[in-house]
């Protein structure tokens, strides 16, 4: 099998793995038992997990992308490394909230009630670092894309309805979480993951439907 095609289908995989995070990711609201914060727990647990092995396979995939679309501009090389910080963010922001935050939960719920409040202070401050890596991930990959599209539109690689996608896409959820009016709780990740992942999934097709010629290694 050739690179382009072990790339394509890494970010086709990579795209569905982090739409299903989004289905499955849990919601809580209101006090809750000690019975239902095991249970938030578990399903957290699994929805994170899933979301970076999500972000590894996508990586792994970027990385087929920028080789393909590598030319003389090196705006694919830039893209890389900028995407490869945006992985690393949104990591972090998903073992924050698949990990940290339901234990602290935990704790709270097994607390006396009194100090409930102390608990809330924690986790909202926990929960702003969360946001804090999330809003580095949706800009540096949303840049990300913008480079390879116009890196496709000055040099080929890909399709241009695709490129053209890529800008518009990416600069209307750059726009929209500088601007507040994505807030990336719960939904507005997963409108952003999912805007991502239509051109991930769309690029991932072409890698994987239209390979370079080269010998399989």
């Amino acid at each position: 099998m050739t690179d382009d095609r072990k790339a394509g289908i890494a970010l086709i995989a990579g795209s569905l793995g982090f739409i299903l995070t989004m289905a499955i990711h849990p919601t809580a609201g209101g006090p809750l038992t000690d019975e239902q914060v095991v249970r938030l727990m578990r399903l957290s647990g699994v929805a994170h997990s899933l979301a970076i092995a999500s972000t590894i396979a996508l990586f792994l995939g970027a990385c087929g992308l920028a080789q393909r679309l590598a030319a003389a501009d090196r705006y694919s090389f830039a893209a890389i490394v900028v995407f490869g910080f945006a992985c690393v963010a949104i990591i972090i922001a998903a073992s924050v909230s698949g990990f940290i935050v339901p234990q602290i939960m935990r704790r709270m719920v097994r607390d006396e009630a009194a100090n409930a409040h102390q608990w809330r202070i924690l986790i909202y401050g926990i929960f702003q670092i969360n946001q804090a890596f999330a809003k580095i991930y949706s800009v540096a990959a949303s840049l990300a894309i913008v480079l390879w599209s116009v890196t496709s539109l000055r040099n080929g690689g890909l399709g241009r309805g695709v490129a053209i996608f890529g800008c518009i896409i990416a600069a209307l959820i750059t726009i929209g979480v500088a601007s507040g009016h994505i807030q990336l709780d719960v939904h507005g990740m997963a409108a952003v993951g999912f805007g991502q992942a239509i051109w991930f999934i769309a690029v991932g097709w072409m890698l994987y439907s239209s390979p370079r010629d080269e010998s399989p290694r």
